[in-house]
């Protein structure tokens, strides 16, 4: 098939050259007869030849002898062992010599012969548009090539060679997987010498050289700040700094793919997931996607200037499309229990405006629009006006918003949907054969969590016994195009190697550490500040007391050994000691039973505190907190349990007695008089009534009560750390102890001890501001349609300060700058470049 491809395209740029009276090429040559994109607009090489075949293929050219005439390119090894050739005023190729790839020369420039047939196909032209080459690429391949390109699987190997299942998914055709392994401190290296050896195996396997796709989560690489931290900064210019920062990062440890960022509104304030997404309003989602997103997909030169996409671009995959925001009981919708997302609020079409209004409609990025991937949960509607009760990757009502306004990035799903088990929500009686040919139809591109390339041959062909072979082609073919063009926008085609020099001179570095700090302090949330305790410095170094905490340790997991018992300072205390002179506790010897190395371990009467008349001479006690955050789940007996956001225990006395959603399942009944009989019955999933027991930091409210009693005059200063789970809590407990508190969302694990007191010793003023309302109470929590942004009763603090969207403090008091202006509006309702429709 491909051979005879080319020999009719070989044909018809012979009849067209002799109709023609001259091909010119260079700068001056006339742009008409070049397909659309045409690089030279942008100074590129212009193509000497661009005649395309009914069917989308560009006619291949016949290369001149390597180095005969006017040569354009030099070549060079790299200290990383691939080769590196350089066109003058063209693109930097890379290749492998072991690959079976060579160079081949067109008008003087190199151009790699990725299919090894000795001639420049259009897909192999860097001068050709990236839609033009994916589509010449697209159309040449058979049915067994492009199907194992519907599958995005994970790369579980990473090493400097490539083997067990890795090595089997490239050989069969695989190309997409994701890695955390990758972005990690301390493995820079490996990144290097492992994507260029899965390179080097895509590079020479198969018939057409089609690079990896390297993906992966959203991440704190280089200790940068997460998506709720962002939203805190509340500034575009920020939000596009990161985008571009992420970008190199990213592509300096072979990440070509963001599995992110998560932009769906946070409208529930038990949303276990909220910590990915930016925060509950539309109209700053909507913002910082398109700032973010920009600077991410777009690639800059020295000055600054928007090259498109490039060497640094990585392509994004906006999740979870739509309405991933508002389920029912705050749960995860990545288990059976958060399967439902609900809109008593009648307020869908809010959740689309991050998405239409922000991420597929770039303002600050040439790139025009990003990927998306679909949500796990299903829509919940009685009257069907959500569509039909599905996951959003099978949902063909959510798709119509895509697909009915034009929308042409990559549609990813979400990850394993077609297995059986928890995320293949609406679609449980379909065998995976089954799930995969719905996703083909409903219009996916490739299929997240999964390398069963088997699987997604068998669901072609049942698309093929039901549409028939043209249009289940077509629509094979138009999956691949969206996968492969992601590629070649990436420019992975031209290079897809990296190098050692440059991923240490970009990631994980003193330069990297001074960046991720400076945006750290900026989304620091100053809610209390009674009596100016937190001010500018005076230059004096006070006195602070950094009291112990009880860690009870935790037990082996799969990613993670097994951890004693230990008393810790809630600060590091060297760390604490350059800001200020330290007063703390005197841990004792271990009085508990052995543990697993034979040696006793510490219990909670383990420690001698500090004096109270030494505490009550400081000028602050520092408290470190985590938030607490406690899952709404279903016990073994069926019971559900409520979300919580509160440390004590929690009886949700006023939450709604019948959940909004539930499964319907048919019963056959007995009623003892008329016999048997069929009836629909709904799932309740209430947790009306129950208890729910204290959170797993409840010791750090007893600890910070400790505090409250013996501080004498000194102040007490608070500061949350939010690692997981909802972006807000319930106030009550911990405000009237404190006379100070930051609020931050992230983790010491990459947030900077230094941050924190920075700002305690007034170093640095702080400037956060709230991108959600804080709850005064869970009862307002339950009052709340999950579904409607900035509908709680807020907290009042002793200070009479509202805890609502966008409230921070400075130094002087309320900040009331132009960001609270701007987004204190109104919250915005539907978007506003497309037309919103109920389903019919």
């Amino acid at each position: 098939m491909k051979k005879m491809k080319k020999l009719l395209a070989l044909m018809l740029a012979l009849a067209m050259v002799l109709s023609l009276a001259a091909c010119t090429t260079g700068e001056n040559s006339d742009p008409s007869g070049a397909p659309s994109g045409d690089p030279a607009a942008s100074g590129e090489p212009a193509p000497s030849q661009a005649v395309t075949s009914e069917d989308g293929v560009i006619a291949p050219i016949t290369p001149e002898e390597l180095g005969s005439g006017t040569v354009k390119w030099t070549e060079e090894k790299t200290a990383d062992g691939w080769y590196k050739v350089t066109n003058e005023g063209g693109k930097t190729l890379g290749y492998s010599k072991d690959s079976g790839v060579a160079l081949i020369q067109v008008d003087g420039f190199a151009f790699k012969d990725l299919d090894r047939d000795g001639v420049l196909d259009g897909y192999e032209d860097w001068r050709n548009s990236n839609e033009d080459r994916a589509r010449d690429l697209a159309n040449q391949m058979g049915v067994e090539e492009m199907t194992p390109l519907f599958t995005h699987g994970g790369w579980r190997s990473f090493g400097s060679t490539i083997e067990g299942d890795d090595l089997t998914y490239v050989q069969e055709g695989g190309r997409g997987g994701v890695t955390r392994s990758a972005i990690n401190q301390g493995n820079t290296t490996m990144a290097v010498d492992w994507t260029n050896a899965l390179q080097a195996l895509c590079e020479a396997t198969g018939s057409w050289g089609i690079p990896a796709t390297i993906s992966v989560d959203p991440s704190h690489i280089s200790n940068t700040i997460d998506q709720n931290s962002l939203a805190a900064i509340m500034s575009k210019d920020e939000a596009f700094a990161l985008g571009v920062e992420h970008g190199k990062q990213y592509r300096a440890t072979g990440v070509t793919m963001l599995l992110g960022p998560q932009i769906g509104i946070g409208t529930q304030p038990t949303m276990t997931r909220a910590t990915g997404t930016f925060t509950e309003d539309p109209a700053l989602g909507r913002d910082l996607a398109d700032a973010y997103i920009s600077g991410l997909q777009s690639t800059f030169d020295e000055s600054g200037k928007d090259l498109g996409w490039g060497e640094d671009s990585v392509y994004a995959i906006a999740k979870h499309y739509v309405g991933d925001g508002a389920p029912e009981g705050g749960r995860n919708d990545h288990m059976d229990a958060g399967k439902f997302d609900v809109f008593p609020g009648n307020n869908f079409a809010a959740h689309l405006i991050p998405f239409h209004d922000g991420a597929f409609n770039l303002s600050m990025s040439s790139t025009k629009e990003c990927g998306v991937m679909p949500n796990y949960a299903i829509s919940y509607s009685r009257d069907g006006s959500l569509g039909e009760l599905v996951g959003g990757g099978y949902s063909t009502y959510k798709m119509s918003f895509l697909y009915d306004n034009d929308y042409q990035g990559f549609i990813l799903t979400d990850w394993q949907i077609t297995n059986d088990g928890q995320q293949c929500f609406g679609v449980e009686d379909l065998t995976m054969t089954e799930r995969f040919a719905a996703l083909y139809k409903s219009g996916m591109h490739q299929i997240g969590g999964t390398a069963d390339n088997a699987a997604a041959a068998e669901g072609y062909e049942l698309v093929v016994d039901e549409l028939g072979e043209e249009e289940a082609l077509k629509i094979l073919r138009n999956a691949v195009y969206h996968f492969v063009l992601s590629q070649f926008q990436c420019g992975l085609y031209e290079n897809a190697y990296i190098s050692l020099d440059n991923a240490i001179d970009t990631v994980w570095n003193n330069d990297t550490d001074a960046a991720a700090k400076e945006q750290q302090l900026k989304s620091v949330i100053m809610l209390k500040n009674s009596g100016n305790v937190i001010a500018q410095s005076d230059g004096s170094k006070k006195t602070v007391y950094v009291p112990y905490a009880f860690n009870s340790g935790s037990a082996a997991s799969s990613s993670s050994d097994a951890t004693p018992p230990q008393w810790e300072p809630v600060f590091d205390l060297d760390v604490a000691g350059k800001y200020f002179d330290v007063v703390t506790d005197t841990v004792g010897e271990p009085s508990g039973e052995p543990g697993e190395d034979g040696n006793p371990t510490y219990t909670p009467n383990d420690i001698i505190r500090a004096k109270a008349s030494d505490v009550a001479a400081c000028d602050l006690i520092l408290m470190h907190m985590n938030a607490p955050s406690q899952d709404s789940a279903q016990t073994e007996d069926g019971t559900w349990l409520p979300a919580s956001l509160q440390y004590g225990e929690y009886t949700a006395t006023n939450a709604r007695r019948e959940s909004l959603a539930g499964t319907v399942t048919t019963e056959t009944i007995n009623d003892g008089y008329y016999g048997s009989k069929s009836q629909d019955v709904k799932e309740n999933r209430s947790y009306a009534g129950n208890t729910v027991g204290q959170d797993k930091n409840y010791a750090q409210l007893e600890l910070l009560q400790y505090l409250n009693g013996i501080k004498g005059n000194a102040k007490l200063v608070v500061m949350m750390s939010k690692a997981s789970g909802p972006s807000v809590m319930v106030w009550s407990e911990v405000e009237p102890l404190a006379d100070a508190i930051l609020f931050y969302y992230g983790s010491t694990s990459w947030f900077f001890e230094e941050t924190l007191l920075d700002i305690v010793s007034g170093a640095v003023e702080p400037s956060g501001l709230l991108p959600f309302q804080m709850p005064a109470s869970m009862d307002a929590v339950e009052a709340q349609d999950e579904d409607v942004p900035r509908d709680l009763e807020c907290y009042v603090d002793a200070d009479g300060n509202v805890y609502d969207f966008t409230y921070g403090l400075n130094w002087s008091g309320k900040i009331d700058d132009e960001r609270v202006k701007t987004y204190s509006a109104e919250p915005l309702t539907t978007p506003s470049t497309i037309e919103f429709h109920y389903a019919d």
